[in-house]
């Protein structure tokens, strides 16, 4: 039986497999893909969690202290939560070029998910967490990586940008 981290990353793996048989606009539309992708692993191994989200987990009423998705064991706790980024193609022709870029690379942004996810650890509000930033035409990889981060070359000129906590 796959514990929640082995689902995730094996998601993410089956994902990277599988980029080229998706057209993403938006973030939304990764974090869709990946929470049905996860939920159809969970109904099909008959798993004992479950996946939600805009999960909140730090006290509050700002979204920001949510996570994208969370996967919860069947005793309500948090196994594992993921915060996503996506950053389309700028070369693509089916996004206005004034919308981009869409990220904000940053404290503000990307370096702020990934700080999150190593807040929801250290709290003791999750057992694992994830950052997960799509940079689909490789418009960022060429910056160094946010610390506790790295890049890894998905091929095709996407690449991603991966912390892990916990």
């Amino acid at each position: 039986m796959q514990t929640p981290a082995e689902l995730f990353e094996n998601t993410i793996a089956w994902l990277q497999s599988n980029y080229s048989s998706y057209h993403f606009y938006v973030e939304r539309d990764i974090v869709w893909t990946v929470q049905t992708h996860i939920q159809q692993q969970i109904t099909q191994q008959d798993l004992p969690c479950k996946i939600f989200n805009d999960y909140p987990i730090l006290p509050g009423t700002n979204r920001s202290l949510s996570a994208d998705l969370v996967i919860l064991t069947t005793d309500h706790e948090i196994a594992l939560a993921a915060e996503f980024k996506y950053e389309p193609s700028h070369s693509r022709t089916d996004i206005q070029k004034q919308k981009l870029p869409v990220v904000v690379w940053g404290a503000d942004g990307v370096g702020k998910d990934i700080a999150r996810i190593f807040e929801f650890v250290e709290k003791g509000k999750a057992k694992a967490a994830y950052s997960i930033f799509i940079d689909e035409g490789g418009y960022f990889h060429k910056r160094n990586p946010h610390e506790r981060s790295r890049w890894i070359d998905w091929g095709n000129g996407v690449w991603i940008l991966r912390s892990q906590a916990g």
